[in-house]
């Protein structure tokens, strides 16, 4: 069982009955039966916020043994003002909390062997291990990590197993992206029955009509090694057309998310997820509750592998960063039309970690750590951004990013964005659309740009580019951290 993630449901997972609610003479019980027993209780209802809330700390008590941390103060304060309205909190308690709770009460039958698959690969070697639910599938788990009825990772992580982070405040969380995390979750329970145009309510749709894929893809060394010492040598960083987006403040819109048909980086840690800040990573997970699930499937990445999500759904858009980022709007639903409904069938998350340069230091007197050893940008240009940039099928119609891995990572913007091109020439993507937002990116914005027209036109390869950044080594501090692109012209020729 160590490769899989153990459900509630599963038999194994047993514990105290601490408040007699099964009446047995048993050291311990099925989780599962305490757990049936919480949310179907006849004599305690659930049928306000204080019951709810209630209901989750009994949850804990049983499953966890202990209430230590399990303050609840930030999400009774949000579900007082979302459901202020005597109709809305009405319409909740004797609809919408019915369905989840039949939801999360229908798992053994979703997940009949009580358990999820593992799917890293094995280390150092190319694979893909993927995974496919139906959107039941996924809103029984997603109800589960509301419920924070899902035990441990079998594995280390940092990860959150559930939504426990968002429930109170602590020194980490930003109100902001809470607030917004919050109303993505509770409007996507409100959403799971409505129908489309008359269309199958989203969760009553089957698998084959609108699958939610999590795959794990690694790379091994014999194909980076092909790919630095022959692919590079043939492709040439116009065969993919840059376009550039500067916005005035970042932006989750669907505009944004590599919508249609094509993907969007998602500059995520190793240990992938969510939480109670807004990261970029945070930020794209937290507006799309059917891509909480990823956490369970998956242990830490390690250096060849990236996670992929296809299939969630966003709920909705934030605006802002960080201790910046606040609700921007919720995205029209029920009055959307059948088209724009089924283009997020095919919404596609590309989760890649980077280095963390800020802690990794540099060699050779180099102000810029991303270039050496040479290792690194192998690392980041084809073990992360072309392992995530590259489709089992036809290549995507583009891909969006941004400044991956530059911020708390410390990564060199110069150096990230040249390295995505690169990937992304290698992975025959037709366009790479860099998204950049605020006034402290307007600068690199207008570099980029015209960096881009410079080498518009020139037969400069791959292998040419990685070469002269390599190259830069040499350099020490003659070449300053936002002096890459000139240097890189200067080297190659192309003024």
């Amino acid at each position: 069982m160590a490769n899989r993630f153990i459900l509630p449901s599963s038999s194994v997972v047993r514990c105290q009955d601490r408040f007699d609610l099964l009446g047995s003479d048993e050291d311990e019980v099925p989780f599962w039966d305490l757990l049936t027993a919480i949310l179907t209780s006849k004599s305690d209802p659930i049928q306000d916020i204080a019951s709810l809330i209630e209901a989750l700390e009994t949850i804990a008590l049983s499953l966890r043994g202990t209430a230590a941390n399990e303050n609840h103060d930030v999400l009774h304060e949000f579900m007082t003002s979302y459901l202020k309205d005597e109709v809305q909190h009405a319409q909740y308690f004797t609809k919408t909390w019915p369905c989840l709770v039949d939801l999360a009460l229908d798992m053994p039958t979703l997940f009949p062997d009580g358990t999820l698959p593992c799917l890293s690969p094995v280390h150092c070697d190319n694979g893909t291990t993927a995974a496919t639910f139906s959107r039941r599938q996924v809103a029984c788990l997603v109800v589960h990590q509301f419920l924070c009825s899902l035990p441990p990772h079998p594995w280390d992580t940092e990860s959150f197993v559930d939504l426990r982070p968002w429930y109170s405040q602590s020194n980490t969380s930003h109100p902001g992206a809470v607030h917004a995390y919050l109303t993505a979750l509770f409007t996507y329970f409100e959403n799971l029955q409505e129908s489309i145009e008359g269309h199958k309510p989203r969760i009553d749709l089957p698998t084959d009509e609108w699958p939610i894929t999590f795959t794990v893809r690694s790379i091994g060394s014999i194909e980076v090694d092909q790919l630095l010492e022959s692919e590079a040598s043939r492709a040439y960083l116009s065969s993919t057309s840059i376009e550039i987006c500067h916005l005035e403040e970042s932006h989750t819109s669907p505009a944004h998310l590599g919508l249609p048909q094509g993907a969007c980086v998602i500059s995520a840690n190793k240990c992938f997820g969510y939480g109670p800040t807004g990261t970029q990573e945070e930020l794209h997970v937290g507006i799309s509750p059917e891509s909480y699930p990823a956490v369970l499937f998956a242990s830490p990445l390690s250096d060849d592998q990236v996670l992929i999500c296809r299939g969630a759904e966003a709920m909705v858009s934030i605006s802002g960063y960080g201790r910046d980022a606040k609700l921007d709007q919720v995205l029209p639903s029920s009055n959307c039309s059948l088209e724009d409904f089924y283009r997020w069938k095919d919404r596609t998350m590309l989760f890649m970690d980077a280095l963390e340069m800020d802690i990794l230091g540099a060699e050779n007197n180099s102000l810029i750590p991303d270039i050496q050893p040479p290792t690194r940008i192998s690392r980041e240009m084809i073990s992360k951004a072309y392992n995530a940039f590259r489709s089992d099928g036809q290549p995507y119609s583009h891909i969006v990013t941004g400044l991956w891995g530059c911020g708390a990572f410390g990564g060199n913007t110069y150096v990230k964005c040249l390295l995505q091109w690169c990937a992304a020439s290698l992975a025959q993507i037709p366009v790479l659309r860099f998204v950049f937002s605020g006034s402290g990116q307007k600068e690199f914005t207008e570099d980029f740009d015209q960096f881009v027209i410079r080498m518009r036109g020139k037969n400069v390869t791959v292998q040419q580019i990685f070469e002269t950044l390599a190259g830069m080594k040499y350099c020490g501090y003659e070449v300053s951290a936002d002096g890459v692109f000139d240097y890189i012209v200067d080297q190659l020729g192309t003024k």
